[in-house]
């Protein structure tokens, strides 16, 4: 039950990527629109690498798919609109044919422009062809995601600042929530492997594209490319650190353990605004199978993700304690999977709290039930938590 405005409800940041949170996106629509997702812009594979290798962008596919998640059903033309972001360019045709589709947005002649709305058609229009003007000649159309071109378009006109481009699309779509990428930075994941060996490229970790590497991860941070391992650093902005400091929840939620939830606090200064926050500060593991998280206990798990919060991405020692990034675990240990084990007493050696509760329901295993989760957050949200 909601018993309050969504306008008015929690803020709540999350540190995440892909699409393990499609699900609870959409539910926590009716509690509150002031949801902040923080996403991890390092993604190496699918259709954001052409992007990437082209244009020196961040990856966009993960933005694009939260927006459409938080995007407001009820608004005119959302169906038509919603289509055509998730629109994919043919991979069997000529590469006349492809940009011809393109051509047929820009002139308004392709089918979904005249159920749009009429700003989101002007806009469509006009970032497709700012894409189309600063595409390389030789650029490969094959199954690209039209909404990527859109959102490349539409940085590329608000002065190469996705942040600005995501804020005007997010308004467009009528999205219920607040989606930035964690930096903008053009970098990669590297992941140093329990062998010994380096693994440069979130696409080689997925098991997606590329065979899973033989040996577990045991560390992840960032790059400059795919083909340098060297270690970079990059500085969160100040106004995604005040998003983090600010707000009433912060979740670690589920996930790609590495590449969608620990890659987002890398950044120097996402560990010094968590530590900041006043807030209580939730894991929510895994249920379920995660190739990236092979052989980590829950225990294990929230160690690292400790681990790494504390460091702040500037390499220092931390003189932090768990308490200063994390309070509590969320688990299900009555129906969830844990492949590696839970460990709940380890959890609670770190000084933490275990909240246990039925959050797998049959319609939802093996993952958590949205409208459970949604729930259990906004009543967190604001709320401090005995640890232990």
């Amino acid at each position: 039950m909601v018993d309050r405005s969504p306008e008015s409800g929690p803020s709540i940041v999350f540190f995440s990527g892909g699409t393990a949170l499609r699900g609870l996106s959409r539910a926590l629509v009716p509690h509150t629109w002031r949801s902040v997702h923080l996403l991890t812009p390092f993604d190496s594979g699918g259709s954001s690498a052409p992007l990437r290798r082209a244009f020196g962008i961040i990856a966009v596919g993960d933005l694009r798919n939260r927006m459409l998640a938080l995007a407001d059903p009820d608004q005119p033309g959302f169906l038509a609109a919603a289509a055509l972001l998730a629109r994919r360019l043919p991979q069997r045709s000529t590469a006349e044919r492809r940009l011809a589709a393109l051509h047929a947005i820009t002139s308004g002649m392709s089918p979904e422009i005249p159920h749009l709305a009429p700003a989101v058609a002007s806009a469509v229009q006009a970032d497709m062809a700012a894409f189309i003007a600063g595409m390389p000649a030789d650029f490969d159309l094959a199954g690209a995601s039209v909404g990527n071109l859109l959102l490349v378009g539409g940085w590329l006109r608000s002065g190469r600042d996705m942040s600005s481009a995501i804020a005007r699309w997010s308004q467009l779509m009528g999205v219920r929530g607040v989606i930035r990428p964690v930096v903008e930075a053009d970098l990669h994941l590297a992941f140093d492997l329990s062998d010994g060996s380096t693994v440069i490229g979130q696409h080689r970790v997925t098991g997606k594209t590329c065979p899973l590497p033989n040996a577990s991860i045991d560390a992840v941070r960032l790059v400059r490319a795919l083909d340098d391992p060297e270690a970079w650093d990059v500085q969160v902005s100040a106004a995604v650190a005040e998003f983090i400091s600010s707000a009433d929840l912060i979740c670690y939620p589920m996930g790609s353990f590495y590449s969608s939830v620990l890659a987002n606090l890398l950044p120097a200064g996402v560990g010094a605004a968590i530590a900041a926050a006043p807030c209580a500060k939730v894991f929510v593991p895994n249920t379920g199978h995660d190739p990236e998280q092979r052989g980590l206990s829950v225990a294990e798990a929230t160690r690292r993700l400790v681990e790494v919060a504390l460091n702040n991405g500037d390499g220092q020692a931390s003189s932090g304690v768990p308490a200063d990034v994390l309070d509590a675990v969320v688990v299900d240990s009555e129906t969830g999977q844990y492949p590696a084990g839970l460990d709940l007493d380890a959890v609670r050696a770190l000084g933490l709290k275990v909240i246990d509760m039925p959050l797998v329901t049959r319609k939802s295993q093996p993952g958590l039930d949205p409208e459970r989760l949604a729930s259990l957050l906004v009543r967190l949200a604001g709320a401090r938590l005995r640890r232990g």
